[in-house]
């Protein structure tokens, strides 16, 4: 049966990640192999994940089988004997192409594995879905994308969205403190300037004329004029008066604070193999921002 191409990965911990989704998927590890140019990545994923390598010599000597799964070890002769070029050395584009990958993708993916890359293969109509899932890391397989070199159909068109994470702010009414309002006496003194009156006896000498006397009244006997002498004495009352009054109440103040967060988007980069053209169209300018381009 043939295979596809289900991602190319830049690290065994990324080709981990990678299986562990596909087998979320359906896919089963008896149906993905791996193929690297260092006999140390294939090994420590086929411990780890149970995944068979496909590594081959690219000088005709076979894998160690330490370094081969069990089921390609099993094949690595049947595999020397039929993916030979005319000078009797083994490539990975032969490879590739013996297993149904397109020409112009098995000399990407060569370049890829000679770069220390890691693809991930799996039998062509096995369960699962045909892309790489929608994860963050690695690379999507260039067959999936469905615009393969060769066989390109002009009228068709594909969507790619890009994403930006956007800052979603509530609030909550806490209690931030309390105002407490009380009466409390307060003691001072007061000094107050009161008018009184009081009366005052006073004696008056005068001379007189008359040199007879009252014969009537003896002399000697006595005679008394008692005047009595009154005053004001001040006395002090008190009583509550009303001096001033406390409304208490609240409002509503309104203020801005700020809130700075790191948010994360997608851009879009295009880039171009040979002389491939592109012509970059922006359908809303208001809403596109052409420096992410």
């Amino acid at each position: 049966m043939s295979k596809t191409v289900l991602g190319v990965y830049n690290s065994s911990d990324e080709v981990v990640r990678a299986i562990e989704e596909f087998q979320n998927q359906g896919y089963s590890v008896n149906d993905m192999s791996i193929i690297a140019n260092t006999a140390d990545t294939p090994s420590s994923i086929e411990e780890e994940t149970g995944v068979t390598s496909q590594e081959i010599s690219s000088n005709n000597q076979p894998q160690p089988e330490e370094h081969q799964g069990f089921l390609a070890s099993l094949f690595t002769p049947f595999e020397n004997r039929m993916y030979q070029n005319d000078d009797g050395r083994d490539t990975y584009y032969d490879h590739l192409v013996a297993q149904g990958i397109s020409n112009a993708d098995a000399l990407k993916y060569e370049e890829d594995i000679n770069s220390g890359m890691v693809l991930l293969l799996a039998e062509r109509g096995q369960a699962g879905v045909s892309t790489a899932g929608g994860m963050s890391t690695g690379t999507i397989a260039r067959e999936q994308t469905g615009l393969e070199e060769d066989t390109l159909d002009r009228e068709k068109q594909r969507s790619l969205q890009l994403r930006e994470e956007q800052l979603d702010v509530d609030k909550q009414r806490v209690q931030t403190g309390e105002v407490e309002v009380k009466k409390e006496v307060v003691n001072e003194e007061e000094t107050v300037n009161v008018p009184v009156q009081h009366e005052e006896v006073y004696v008056e000498r005068r001379a007189v004329d008359k040199t007879e006397a009252d014969t009537t009244t003896p002399i000697g006997e006595d005679e008394t004029i008692r005047v009595p002498i009154v005053e004001e004495k001040v006395e002090v009352t008190k009583k509550p008066v009303v001096t001033e009054e406390l409304v208490i109440g609240k409002k509503q103040v309104t203020e801005t604070q700020q809130v700075t967060e790191n948010v994360k988007r997608e851009e879009a980069k295009v880039t171009k193999d040979g002389e491939a053209s592109i012509n970059e169209t922006t359908a809303d300018s208001d809403r596109i921002d052409s420096d992410r381009l």
